[in-house]
């Protein structure tokens, strides 16, 4: 089945009012971030006609499913269903938030309270969705040719494990790494090489870019993509893999169109891109003590022409 994209601009020639929209998501040990996640969304899509909300739990030791059952009593069309303790039953993380998200797959292709809904934005509720706005949101209805679009960052790009694109990232950064350190033995550099490299920073102006995954922690889909595909937590052989990967490949395989849309900021900096700021400032600090001791020895002129040379060479 070909995407068919000529359903978005009429069902949006209207703006935002016209929409329904269907707000998902899983979530485990959330309890700091789950009110100001859910209440920042709300009001991003406080210009959607209507919104239907299906959170689902597992495995909390905190007081999420507390902070659920009070969320659900204060937003209308506020649902949650829990799943228990799943994590003796499906040991690997990675498999059990496939669990949990196909249950929400289930539940759009099922429950009538979704047979009227639009489009379905995933949600990510561990704070990452910290910059989203009105105005991001309503930039992934500036253009029409899409099926999905995900979230970008006004700082680097992140969520590297949940991508492929044929450039920029064609295959699993993890397994990558776990490859370069059988054969080199410097970890740091094949973290760099494998993941930190690809952190690169889209500006907001820039073109929509096409992939064949991504997610960033929050996306819009129209709502007939969940007719097709399945999150798969685990690779053929067992190892833990990122579940997007999956259902975006099913959903490539049909002829979906997958974005991510720059305007769609969702954070500045994340736990992992701190950490690539943290890298780069040392290695700004390493770079600057080293010219200010080579000038020191040699003479600024000296080091200049040294500088040129390596330069050369590196070229």
């Amino acid at each position: 089945m070909a995407n068919n994209t000529s359903t978005t601009r009429a069902s949006t020639s209207d703006g935002l009012a016209s929409l329904s929209l269907a707000v998902v998501g899983v979530a485990r040990n959330c309890e700091a971030n789950l009110r100001a996640d859910i209440k920042r969304i709300q009001r991003a899509a406080e210009d959607v006609q209507t919104i239907v909300w299906l959170i689902i739990e597992s495995d909390s030791s905190d007081e999420t499913l507390t902070e659920l059952q009070a969320l659900q009593s204060e937003i209308p069309d506020f649902h949650y269903l829990s799943l228990g303790q799943l994590a003796s039953k499906i040991p690997k993380r990675t498999e059990r938030i496939a669990f949990c998200r196909n249950y929400y797959l289930e539940q759009l292709r099922t429950d009538p309270k979704f047979s009227h809904v639009d489009y379905v934005a995933v949600a990510d509720l561990d704070g990452v969705n910290s910059e989203l706005t009105k105005g991001a949101l309503a930039s992934c209805w500036e253009r029409d040719g899409w099926d999905m679009c995900a979230a970008n960052q006004s700082g680097p790009y992140f969520d590297i494990w949940a991508l492929r694109h044929k450039d920029w990232c064609p295959a699993d950064c993890w397994a990558q790494y776990r490859f370069l350190n059988l054969y080199r033995s410097n970890l740091e550099e094949n973290l760099w090489a494998s993941v930190y490299s690809k952190m690169i920073t889209l500006p907001q102006e820039a073109p929509w870019i096409e992939v064949d995954s991504a997610f960033g922690g929050f996306a819009i889909y129209k709502k007939s993509v969940f007719d097709n595909g399945k999150y798969i937590g685990l690779t053929a052989a067992g190892d833990e893999t990122c579940e997007h990967v999956s259902f975006h490949a099913a959903l490539r395989e049909k002829g979906f169109a997958l974005f991510i849309n720059p305007k769609l900021i969702n954070a500045k900096l994340t736990e992992h891109t701190r950490q690539l700021s943290l890298l780069n400032t040392i290695s700004r600090l390493i770079k600057t003590t080293t010219r200010n001791v080579v000038a020191r020895v040699i003479g600024l002129n000296r080091a200049k022409t040294l500088a040129q040379q390596i330069r050369r060479i590196v070229r």
